[in-house]
Formats: C-alpha cells, structure tokens, sequence
C-alpha cells in the first residue's frame, strides 16, 4: 500500500481545497496521471500520481479542505505492504557509499510511527536544493507547520514546514549538503517513537518495513517506496521490488518513453544509471547531460534538419597555476538557461537610439506628484509602460513557439519579466497582469520587485509565466549589447544608459538626452521588420511621453 500525503515545501501553502478528482476508488491509475486537482491559495495544483496501482480510499471529497500531512489517497500498488496500524518495524537506511557493514536505525517495537519526511518535486527544473539551514535538532520536538529547514533552490530559498507533530529522530542532510528530490529530509517519531541502533550484520541480513511514508506536491512528484540516491548515482540498497535506477536514468527513461524495468544496469545490485539510459537511446554521454529541452530536440533532428540541437564538449582543467572555484547554484541554473536559449532560439538584434529630451522633462516634472504619494518614479517604469502599451498592438511579441506542434501560444495576459542584477547572480522575476498598472503602480513593482529579488525574499510563482522581459544593463554604465532571449519568450528589450549627446534638430545640432534600446527577436517568428515596427512603437512613446497617458 502506498499512503499519498500532502505535504507543502513553502511558500505558504497549508492547506487546499479537493476541486476536482480524476479518478475513483477501484479504479487503476498509472504513475504520472493527473490524481486530482487541488487548489491553495497560490496556484490550482495538479496531482499526479506517484506510484501505479487501484485506488483503495480517497483522503477528502471534492470541495473539502486537506492540510498539510492529510492523506490525499491510498494506492493498492502491489508491494503486499499494509499501511502501519501498529507500531512499524526497523527502518533500512542502508547506503552503499562505502563496501562495509552498515548500521540500520530502527524504531523500537513499542515506539508507534516514524514519519519519513522528503524532500518533493515542484516542478520549474528544480531537482535538488542545498540545505541552507536547520531550525531544529535530532531530539527535538516539532510541532506541525513549523519551519523545519530551508532550502536552497535554483529559484526560492524554500522554507520547509513540519508534516507531522513529533520528535525529530534523524537530520537527512547537514547545512551546506546537497539534497536530491526523493531524498529523506529528516525521520520524525510519532507517538514518542525512537530509533535504536542494532548489530550491523543484522541490520544488512534482517528483512526490514518501511517507515510511514508522506510524500506532497504542487506540480510533479516522484517518491519512489526506495531510498532514492542522487545525481553522483552512488548505489543504493533497497528491500523492495521496484526497479533500482537513478533519479537523472528514471526521469531521462520517463522523457523518452523508455519502458525502464527493460533495461539492464551497470550499477551496483544492477542499479539503472544514466549511461545505461543513454545506451539504449543511441545516444553519447555529452548528449544525455544536456538540458531537457536539448535533449528532447536530438531525435527530432533525424526527422526534420530544422530541428534545434545542441553540441557540448567539456572543458577539462587545464594545466598549471590554476585556482577551481565551484559556481553557485543560482550560476548554474543561469548558465543552463543561457545554454537553452542560444540552443533553440534563432536570435536577431535591432539597436536604435531615441531623443528623450520630452521624457526627461516630463519625469522631472512628475517627480514631485509621485513623491507626495511615497513613490519614487524610475525611468523603467515609464519605459515599462511603453512596453506595455507596444505589447498590446504586437500581440505576437507577447507569445511562445511550440516547435513540436507548430503551434503559437499568444498570451492575454502580460507578465512583465525584469531581469534584477543580485549578488548571487542574474534573476528575473515579473509583475503580473502589468497592462492593468498604471506608471506609478509600475513604478512602485519595479522598486518591490527588485527589492525583493537582491534579498531573496520573491517565490517562485513571481519567477514563472512571464511573457515579455526588460534588461536595464544602462544601469552598468554599457549602452547597447545583444540581450539574450528568456526561453520560451520570444523577445527582450535591453535599456542602454541615458546619457547626452549632440543631436541633430531640423537643420541645428543641439545637445540632447540619448537613449539607446537593443531589442532581441526569436526569428523563427519574429521578423526584422516586425521588430522594427515594435521597436518603433516604442521609441514614439518614449519620444512623447503624454501618449503614454493617453494610449
């Protein structure tokens, strides 16, 4: 039996609300169908299915409220396990890190439940985190809904709450370590559970149950019933039946249509790993390590030439006086997304350059008005307004491309991305629906948002759906430069630095204030003369700041 959970990794979200269910109980899911839609207070969340099986009983009713660690559905999955009524049997916690006997916590026969606690998908390409920090130690008791950790991600600093009420009995991971999704964050007691330590030939030999499992969601989960290993594919023992591969080989097999129970591992106990994966997809190692949307391109290729596709060769450490520093994760979720862009996006540039003498003069003049309201109005929030306004006569601007289907997704909505430049490396959150804002409520986003983003403090809805992105690298004293698309937009206008220039007026040259705008195109959409007519939409704005009053 598998005891779906549903768990929060933040954001705030405690509770939600059972919409819709997809399936009832007696009938068989597979693993990865859609459950039941959820909504929180944030997002309508789709629950897929972790393991496949008969549905045995549903948590809640359509239009019920489910909480944090409320069952959401028992699934039949065929491992013969009942759910824990009694008191659990010892917990396996065996890796084989190192080729030596090793010790297996268990719970004490009349100790009551030990909650497994781990770390859950939300989707966006975020796998893994590093734990940042730990509020609690093993010993100590927890309450439901208490900040047990925070973690790390490429995205949010996600701060995780508790599941259940009891006594923390084993840390997963220390501050500063890696955790991978399906990793244990930490074993909670239930009931004043304890573990004990046994002899360690016993714990390899002796047939063990596992803990009660809890696993949750707010986009795709994959909590398998093993101890799931991480990227480094060390192997890992397990007592069950499923198949023992990799988190990266189970998610490459799942991309691919890969039936991964058919394949033969090269690991330790025959463990899937990547390579084997990529073995039997034809593929070479530097091809399988590329991004999901590089890698799904690859076979696409042999059927049309057109199709994108990446090639990569590491680099290795070259010799001599030479210091290695490890780049951050917020560095390595930028460089993957550059990779991804430049990978798919055929990318053109148009440079234009705008008298703004009006604007400067109109600013300096509504300056006063915005700060008797407490708002300090930027030249990016008027620029943003023209922005606004241009996406609104270029529909297409404010779309995506689906390569695969030939289809264009053109957005209602307007979901302003602003490229923030922070300690910690480039960030782009957006403002919702800016074509409902007016300049000074523009105005007054940029600031919170860019406040907000260089403290780390923006979630990771403020991080997704944008539509359209601004880059200000004027504010780095640079001019013009080729921005790179934020895929799947298909287009970025960069801001270069105000700066006064002569300028020739009628028959006069006359000193006036410049601003130089670099706009990026995906041409497999967009072309030149469709980012020229937008790019001059927006220096007429610009160029008569009371259109953008009236417009």
């Amino acid at each position: 039996m598998f005891e779906f959970k549903f768990a929060d990794i933040g954001e705030g979200i405690h509770e939600g609300t059972i919409l819709k269910w997809n399936f009832k109980v007696g009938d068989k899911v597979k693993e990865g169908e859609t459950l039941v839609v959820v909504e929180t207070d944030k997002v309508n969340a789709e629950l897929p299915s972790p393991v496949e099986g008969i549905i045995v009983s549903l948590g809640a009713k359509e239009g019920d409220v489910i909480h944090v660690g409320e069952t959401v559905v028992t699934i039949d999955d065929g491992s013969g396990k009942a759910l824990p009524s009694t008191p659990v049997a010892p917990v396996e916690q065996v890796v084989a890190k190192e080729v030596k006997p090793q010790v297996v916590e268990q719970a004490s026969a009349s100790s009551g439940e030990v909650y497994d606690f781990r770390f859950a998908d939300i989707g966006e390409g975020i796998h893994e985190g590093t734990i940042l920090k730990w509020n609690f130690k093993e010993g100590d008791k927890v309450t439901e809904g208490e900040t047990l950790v925070v973690v790390e991600t490429d995205k949010v600093n996600a701060e995780l709450p508790a599941p259940e009420t009891g006594v923390i009995l084993k840390i997963g991971k220390k501050e500063g370590e890696v955790i991978h999704v399906g990793e244990t964050v930490v074993l909670i007691g239930l009931n004043g559970a304890t573990l004990a330590k046994p002899a360690a030939a016993a714990a390899v030999q002796a047939p063990v149950s596992e803990p009660k499992k809890g696993a949750g969601v707010v986009g795709e989960i994959e909590v398998s019933d093993e101890i799931i290993g991480g990227s480094s594919e060390e192997a890992v023992f397990t007592s069950t039946g499923k198949v023992l591969a990799s988190p990266v080989a189970r998610k490459l097999a799942s991309d691919s249509s890969i039936d991964i129970a058919s394949l033969k591992g090269t690991g330790e106990q025959g463990r899937i790993l990547k390579d084997d994966v990529a073995n039997a997809l034809g593929k070479t190692k530097v091809e399988v390590q590329l991004p999901k949307a590089e890698v799904q391109a690859a076979p696409a290729a042999a059927k049309a030439p057109s199709a994108p596709v990446a090639q990569m060769s590491a680099q290795g450490k070259p010799q001599g006086d030479v210091e290695t520093v490890k780049i951050t994760r917020l560095r390595k979720a930028v460089s993957n997304a550059m990779t991804r862009s430049k990978s798919i996006i055929a990318e053109t540039v148009l440079m234009d350059e705008i008298n703004v003498n009006a604007l400067v003069k109109f600013r300096n003049e509504a300056k006063g008005i915005a700060e008797a309201k407490g708002i300090k109005l930027t030249y990016m929030a008027l620029i943003a307004k023209a922005v606004v306004i241009a996406l609104k006569e270029f529909p297409t601007f404010n779309a995506s491309f689906n390569h695969d289907t030939d289809e264009l997704y053109i957005k209602k909505y307007i979901n302003l991305g602003m490229a923030v430049d922070t300690p910690d490396g480039l960030i782009v959150p957006n403002i919702k629906n800016a074509d409902r804002l007016s300049v000074f409520e523009l105005a007054t986003q940029v600031r919170t948002l860019a406040d907000d983003t260089i403290a780390r403090k923006i979630t990771l809805d403020q991080q997704t759906n944008g539509t359209f992105t601004i880059t200000n690298f004027g504010s780095a004293g640079i001019a013009f430069g080729t921005p790179v698309i934020n895929y799947p937009e298909l287009a970025i206008l960069g801001v270069g630095k105000i700066d006064k220039k002569p300028w020739v007026v009628g028959d006069e040259i006359q000193i006036a204030h410049t601003l130089p705008l670099s706009l990026a195109v995906d041409h497999r959409i967009i072309d030149g003369a469709d980012g020229g007519r937008f790019l001059m939409r927006v220096k007429e704005l610009l160029s008569n700041p009371t259109l953008l009053l009236l417009s």
